[in-house]
């Protein structure tokens, strides 16, 4: 009995070395790192023929250029990026991970639609190339032929600063990301209009997930099943937090939450976000987001890509049901 219990904790020892270590870039306090931990904490990646190492790291900046010097195998942006490295003919392929992405939220009950921005001075998060605000300006055009960057009074700063000068009230509306507008929704300011209405006036329907796992294709080739394994994991780390309160609780100290109702939105938000499937129609419809974007932001968004290239999408179907 003895040796048969050697022999089956020496198999437990080769199977978890014997897997290969996958290491994930992230910010070191952005909101991937509840899923990386859900997955790890579930033994996920163990499952799934794997180890992950999340390497945090301090800026959006440092994370891109973690995974173009090989320092790590994964991260999470837009394929907005990834397309355009794949013009000036670096090896990167994506995975959608989230829909979660801007909208437009307001403090004064007296604005009621965008025209009532007029001479206002409006927060933007993500710089002057920033895609939701590159949408928000394409849709101004499109729809009431006006420059919303002439309309407005356009007040870049990054979004901790914005989400703070909505609060007291020195902004009276702001484009920022998602989870800083879950904050403001949980005090009780209005979301006044988002991407979602944006695309549908261009005749776009489907959801588009702007952001998602990159890696290098090369690498994705020669580790198909390795690849596959983390992309099922984090499917499966997605099915536990769309339905499990109890995990929730478990990595509410990792979400910094101050109340109860931040908690909430942020969880709603999370959920709001998910990708359960990524369609042949989505791809078509994201190349119709792209001519968008091409159009209002030009090379200094999308460098040497004039279309997107379909091979920046990773094929991939999760087992997985809803």
């Amino acid at each position: 009995m003895k040796i048969k219990a050697i022999i089956l904790i020496l198999i437990c020892v080769i199977n978890l070395y014997g897997n290969k270590t996958l290491k994930v870039g992230v910010l070191a306090y952005g909101t991937v790192n509840w899923e990386l931990d859900v997955l790890k904490n579930n033994n996920l990646d163990k499952k799934n023929g794997f180890n992950l190492e999340v390497v945090k790291l301090a800026s959006k900046n440092a994370v891109a250029i973690a995974l173009q010097s090989n320092t790590v195998d994964l991260i999470v942006t837009d394929w907005i990026w990834v397309n355009r490295q794949r013009a000036e003919g670096k090896d990167f392929t994506f995975f959608p991970y989230s829909k979660a992405i801007g909208a437009l939220y307001i403090n004064n009950p007296a604005i009621k639609d965008v025209m009532d921005l007029e001479g206002k001075r409006v927060g933007i998060s993500g710089g002057s190339v920033d895609k939701t605000w590159l949408l928000f300006q394409a849709y101004m055009k499109y729809k009431y032929e006006k420059e919303l960057k002439e309309l407005i009074t356009p007040v870049f700063a990054a979004p901790p600063i914005l989400y703070k000068k909505m609060l007291d009230k020195t902004l009276e509306a702001s484009i920022n990301f998602w989870h800083y507008n879950a904050k403001l929704k949980a005090k009780g300011l209005t979301r006044l209009i988002g991407i979602e209405e944006i695309l549908a006036e261009f005749d776009i329907k489907e959801d588009i997930p702007l952001v998602g796992w990159t890696f290098s294709n090369k690498f994705a080739l020669e580790n198909g099943t390795l690849i596959d394994g983390f992309l099922q994991a984090s499917y499966e780390s997605k099915k536990i937090l769309f339905s499990s309160d109890k995990e929730w609780n478990r990595i509410k100290p990792l979400m910094k939450v101050k109340s109860q109702k931040d908690f909430e939105s942020l969880k709603n938000g999370y959920k709001e976000g998910v990708v359960k499937e990524f369609t042949l129609k989505q791809k078509e419809a994201s190349s119709k987001v792209f001519d968008i974007l091409y159009k209002q932001g030009g090379k200094k968004l999308v460098g040497k890509s004039t279309s997107l290239d379909m091979k920046t999408f990773w094929d991939f179907k999760p087992n997985i049901s809803w």
